[in-house]
């Protein structure tokens, strides 16, 4: 199998996650560049190491190419390739992020694109309340004409309900995972991958096939998260978590937070809440509020409707409301048929039923006034 000097070296340097980081790129840069690293004598290296303070890590620049021979065996067998941080189509928005990995795993159509990134993220216990907003949200983006790239974890929760919502909306969907692309995890999420990759989106990872999996590598890989998107939005998410780490992070790359609120009582959004008053995060109630954070320009696309408020009056609302008195519980489907309000409007307007408290969600998709 050949392979070129530039590809095994970039390879290599992963096998030694800590150096696979552009903090480290001037140690390189003395070296003439990755390859060059791998050139250099021994003696230089030591030197080097102790000019950035990495003398707790030995130099094993052997035993990592031979590694890296081996990892890119597997990585012509799961159909993985890998972008160096000079390459054109490494994410624009991630290369100017100081710790940004040198080098990417990817599996899917990772080209160079001007397209409007923004990060969904939140809860691995997602409430169907948090899932609408991300559905509702996104295909509002979608009628106006928005063709954003949605970028998340693939994690439970709001994760793969943001890749899926995008999948179904057409949108290009981008996964950062915590480990190599061997695999997929969680195991339950695999056709949601296969279907990104077969819709033009792409799988990332700064893991190696060879890297064990640990638990802080889904914590690292949210700082690549919120480096390739202009826009973290967080959905739903307590306190603590993952979530709250990334808008921090999207913070302090001067990224734009969004986040969705929640009722006080609800721990469940106890963290977007909490970034809203922390003047953190911008709060997002429907779609202008997204486009005003963004500074996104309008799309002529003709009349309609732009936006969703998840919390205004209409006269849809009172029809539906009046419906659920009268007939008592009812499901997505019967409302439709005695209201005739698109699917895709009524999803939302009982979103915001819901979130004033006037009704509640039961089993099978079927709701009833409180």
């Amino acid at each position: 199998m050949n392979h070129d000097n530039a590809t095994l070296t970039q390879v290599a340097i992963t096998i030694a996650p800590r150096l696979n980081n552009a903090l480290y790129a001037p140690l390189f840069q003395q070296c003439g560049g990755i390859a060059g690293f791998f050139e250099e004598s021994n003696e230089n290296i030591k030197l080097l190491f102790k000019e950035y303070r990495l003398t707790n890590i030995q130099p094993e620049r052997s035993t990592w190419l031979q590694q890296a021979e081996e990892e890119l065996k597997n990585m012509e067998k799961h159909h993985i390739q890998i972008c160096g941080i000079e390459d054109p189509h490494y994410p624009r928005l991630l290369k100017h992020c100081a710790d940004a990995p040198l080098a990417l795993f990817y599996k899917g159509t990772l080209a160079p694109d001007e397209t409007k990134n923004i990060a969904i993220v939140g809860t691995r216990k997602a409430t169907d309340l948090g899932k609408k907003r991300i559905e509702s949200i996104l295909g509002q983006l979608t009628e106006m004409g928005y063709r954003p790239n949605i970028i998340s974890g693939l994690a439970y929760g709001i994760d793969i309900a943001a890749h899926t919502a995008s999948l179904r909306h057409g949108l290009r969907t981008q996964a950062v995972l915590g480990h190599g692309l061997n695999m997929i995890y969680p195991a339950q999420h695999k056709h949601s991958a296969e279907k990104i990759v077969e819709q033009g989106g792409v799988l990332l990872s700064e893991f190696p096939t060879c890297a064990p999996v640990h638990p802080s590598n889904f914590l690292q890989r949210n700082r690549i998260v919120a480096g390739m998107s202009e826009a973290v939005l967080v959905a739903e998410s307590p306190v603590k978590g993952g979530a709250m780490s990334t808008a921090r992070l999207a913070l302090s790359y001067n990224r734009d937070v969004l986040a969705f609120p929640g009722r006080p009582e609800d721990a469940n959004y106890s963290g977007c809440n909490m970034l809203i008053k922390q003047n953190i995060a911008a709060l997002v109630e429907n779609v202008s509020d997204i486009l005003k954070a963004v500074n996104w320009e309008p799309i002529q696309t003709g009349p309609r409707q732009t936006t969703i408020d998840f919390f205004s009056a209409s006269n849809d609302e009172e029809t539906i409301k009046q419906i659920l008195t009268e007939k008592g519980e009812q499901n997505i489907d019967q409302l439709y048929q005695l209201t005739r309000i698109p699917v895709h409007n009524l999803t939302a307007l009982l979103l915001q039923l819901e979130l004033k408290g006037i009704i509640a969600q039961l089993p099978g998709n079927c709701y009833t006034i409180i």
